[in-house]
């Protein structure tokens, strides 16, 4: 009998999911805090705003339904924009100078989003690599990392190490397998 694995995405929707919530916060905070400063948010109020990010998508998450043509990373950022907006509004402060004007430019401008876009897919994967490393042999991993972090090509991983050149595109594809399955619906 087949088994169909259950994405993050779905576990998150699902009670009885204990390590979902952790897994998605160690993926998410750094990118959610990233985005929280550049909206203008000092380090603590970037923290406590990513906190009532997090809340609002636990009530969120139970009844998420990805639209036809959109995807997840629009409607976190749709969330993380709205909350930004609530959070400054209830802390009864002014904004910093100029924070209104980096939001604005961050959600409208092609420069925002393509900001957006980018930093979404490098840190995610950053974290998600940083998460699944010890799932591998040091060998794998030194092979994965010289192909395709260093940028090295697969020959010269491979003399480097003392393997056979097929040993490396073996790590890469394991790594990268084990990747997609950790960020399953998250990219898109």
């Amino acid at each position: 009998m087949l088994t169909t694995a259950i994405t993050l995405l779905d576990k998150l929707r699902i009670p009885g999911h204990p390590d979902a919530w952790p897994r998605f916060v160690r993926l998410y905070a750094p990118l959610l805090l990233c985005l929280a400063r550049r909206q203008g948010f000092k380090d603590a109020d970037s923290e406590d705003l990513i906190q009532e990010v997090f809340l609002k998508l636990m009530r969120l998450f139970p009844t998420y339904q990805r639209g036809q043509g959109q995807t997840f990373r629009g409607w976190l950022a749709t969330v993380v924009r709205s909350q930004s907006h609530d959070f400054r509004r209830r802390r009864a402060t002014r904004p910093l100078p100029g924070a209104d004007d980096k939001m604005n430019e961050a959600e409208d401008t092609k420069s925002g989003n393509d900001w957006w876009e980018g930093e979404y897919r490098l840190l995610l994967a950053r974290r998600a690599l940083d998460m699944i490393r010890r799932d591998f042999s040091e060998a794998t991993w030194a092979a994965f990392s010289g192909m395709m972090l260093d940028g090295k090509p697969a020959v010269a991983v491979a003399a480097d190490l003392g393997v056979r050149e097929n040993v490396v595109y073996l790590a890469r594809h394991r790594v990268l397998t084990r990747l997609r399955e950790e960020v399953a619906g998250l990219m898109d």
